[in-house]
């Protein structure tokens, strides 16, 4: 009788704790709830040399203040002003190429980009200070435009 209950009292207890496992257990994500990250592309001073021998995207540089800039440029135009960025790029598959003086204020901007879901951004490693470490051409500041 005593071999009989002890028997009992283990798969009561096996039941038990895979009830519990069970329950415990986290509800599985719902299809229609995932949500897509874009995200952009960092690149490197060699790659945006590249880039720009055949040049099919939209260059900015989105430092404050200004600061002298990649030949090449097309607008300058502050990362905290994204809204003027998004005034330059005629849909959100627009290729857009972002710098700034470290590298710094280039991410916020692409990030703040994607965000909005953007789906083609760039943003220069290390910005214009490695360019011109790596003695890259530069122009003056107030030759580029603003929006």
């Amino acid at each position: 009788m005593r071999n009989k209950i002890f028997i009992l009292s283990i798969i009561t207890l096996v039941i038990s704790g895979a009830v519990f496992y069970t329950a415990k257990k986290e509800e599985p994500v719902r299809e229609d709830s995932k949500q897509t990250v874009q995200e952009y592309t960092s690149i490197s001073s060699d790659e945006l040399e590249s880039m720009l021998a055949d040049k099919d995207f939209i260059f900015i540089d989105v430092h404050t203040p200004e600061q002298e800039h990649i030949a090449g440029t097309d607008f300058v135009i502050p990362f905290d002003q994204t809204q003027k960025i998004t005034s330059v790029l005629n849909n959100k598959n627009t290729k857009v190429v972002l710098y700034c003086r470290s590298g710094s204020m280039s991410k916020i901007a692409a990030q703040t980009l994607t965000d909005m879901g953007y789906s083609n951004v760039y943003e220069l490693i290390g910005g214009l200070h490695d360019w011109i470490s790596r003695g890259r051409k530069t122009v003056p500041i107030g030759s580029i435009p603003t929006p």
